[in-house]
């Protein structure tokens, strides 16, 4: 019935509209789409690769992580100036690589802060993330079909974690069904005035009724 439906209204749009029936979606603004029996895989591989390249990254060594654990970066820490165009550049490509790649969002948010004077430390920085695309370039987001859907929260944020201006830096991340829907990262616009310990969230779970 639900097949019946869709051809309907799309013979119809058709109809009274100038269209083309292109089928199951593929690509999107630089999205790849596979649907399959397993669910609906997004990635952007080709956009990754084709930023590798822009780069002259292509062939470089990958590396196992976008950045190492508990990196700290500054305005001023004595380091080059370095092309401030190149170094915009490359965060907007990355930022949109994003669009399907939550691994890479904590990294990009943290040098996209510099883009006004981008010294040679924030710049190797990206050159990293870029190392680890070149070593993870299918990865992407699976949603498969699910029968128990939950709407799944994970919160974190360091305490005082600039060295600049001792702002903090939030995540999070939310599940809905089988992976994740939405996920961000930032410094927080304001410092903190009261005194407490680094905390980790634990993952809220509510539970979201099924429609249909």
């Amino acid at each position: 019935m639900g097949d019946l439906s869709i051809s309907s209204f799309k013979a119809a749009m058709m109809k009274e509209f100038e269209m083309t029936d292109l089928g199951l979606m593929k690509y999107f603004l630089g999205i790849e789409v596979k649907q399959s029996a397993d669910g609906i895989f997004i990635s952007q591989s080709k956009y990754a690769s084709d930023v590798l390249k822009r780069f002259n990254m292509l062939n470089c060594k990958p590396s196992p992580t976008p950045v190492v654990i508990g990196l700290k970066l500054n305005k001023d820490d004595g380091s080059s100036l370095v092309d401030p165009r190149l170094f915009k550049r490359l965060v907007g490509s990355l930022m949109y690589l994003t669009a399907t790649r939550p691994d890479i969002m904590y990294g990009v948010s943290l040098i996209s802060r510099f883009m006004e004077s981008p010294k040679d430390s924030h710049l190797q920085i990206g050159k990293r993330i870029l190392r680890y695309v070149c070593g993870t370039k299918n990865y992407g987001i699976l949603y498969s079909a699910v029968d128990d859907f939950k709407l799944i929260g994970y919160m974190d944020s360091d305490c005082a974690g600039s060295i600049d201006d001792r702002k903090s830096t939030s995540g999070y991340a939310f599940h809905f069904g089988s992976d994740v829907v939405s996920w961000a990262s930032k410094k927080q616009p304001i410092v903190t005035l009261s005194l407490a310990e680094e905390t980790t969230w634990q993952p809220h779970e509510l539970h979201v009724k099924q429609y249909g």
